[in-house]
């Protein structure tokens, strides 16, 4: 890799990199970029590249050095700073080969609305504009887990209301839009508590009231599956949302698809910074 390295990028382009914290992208011959990287210290990270092995683990690095015409550096003051201008540039340029945060606007939201008090709106989106009538809650980063918990919970909600049997996504939309009738008054009080990461007390009273319901119990291991989706969704996405908007002290909601991500950066610096001092 050493050879395929200096051949492309130069003998003496490693003594041109700083050794302080930055970001760095990988362009091709048609200068488009097709990696973005961050590092504590560019010129130790990149020299990782010129040193890599044809072990499996080193495969991504082989193929980014084997796409590169060249690479382009810039320093930040912080790891942090390095950090957050990696996501936004991922954000920005979705390159070829970063995957994660990539994609942030396929983060999805779950939107509430209440045309009566027992009338309820539930909707399913990555594109919440398109309903803006909504109080939207999120944004969640994984869609299985946040999409795995919405529509258990309109199956669950079917069996102690009425649901109407076809939801609606209009053609050429992201958004999917359940009517449920029949609910408790305090519904939108509970699920919104739970959305934000606040209090699973919805969850509680949705299990007590189907233990009356005759369907639920011959449908147990069904229910309990769709229970279980729910108690991940609020454990892996709604609570976490929430320890890191009052970590940070972000009072916005929703919070933007695109700030999603920098919002559990920053959290977690703050976390380390704590947990050195702690430990200091």
């Amino acid at each position: 890799m050493t050879r395929a390295f200096d051949r492309r990028l130069g003998d003496d382009f490693l003594a041109t990199v700083p050794r302080s914290p930055g970001v760095y992208r990988v362009l091709d011959a048609a200068g488009t970029v097709v990696y973005v990287g961050k590092a504590i210290n560019l010129r130790r990270r990149l020299s990782q590249y010129r040193n890599a092995t044809r072990r499996k683990r080193h495969r991504k690095m082989r193929a980014i050095v084997e796409s590169a015409a060249r690479v382009e550096f810039e320093p930040c003051e912080t790891e942090l700073d390095a950090e957050l201008r990696e996501t936004a540039l991922i954000q920005s340029l979705t390159p070829k080969w970063n995957v994660v945060g990539a994609f942030s606007f396929l983060y999805p939201s779950i939107g509430l609305g209440a045309p009566e008090p027992r009338h309820a709106l539930f909707a399913f989106s990555t594109t919440p504009s398109e309903r803006p009538e909504l109080d939207w809650h999120g944004a969640y980063r994984s869609r299985d887990i946040t999409g795995g918990a919405f529509f258990a919970l309109m199956r669950l909600l079917a069996l102690i209301g009425h649901r109407e049997k076809t939801p609606r996504r209009p053609k050429g939309t992201r958004t999917w839009t359940f009517e449920v009738r029949r609910l408790p008054s305090s519904w939108r009080d509970d699920w919104s508590a739970f959305l934000r990461g606040e209090s699973r007390a919805a969850l509680s009273s949705l299990a007590i009231a189907l233990l009356d319901k005759p369907r639920a119990r011959r449908d147990a291991g069904t229910v309990q599956e769709d229970l279980s989706a729910l108690d991940r969704f609020y454990r892996f996405e709604a609570q976490k949302l929430a320890s890191a908007r009052h970590l940070v002290g972000d009072a916005r909601w929703p919070i933007p698809q695109i700030d999603r991500d920098a919002l559990f950066i920053r959290a977690r610096a703050l976390r380390s910074a704590a947990s050195g001092h702690s430990h200091g």
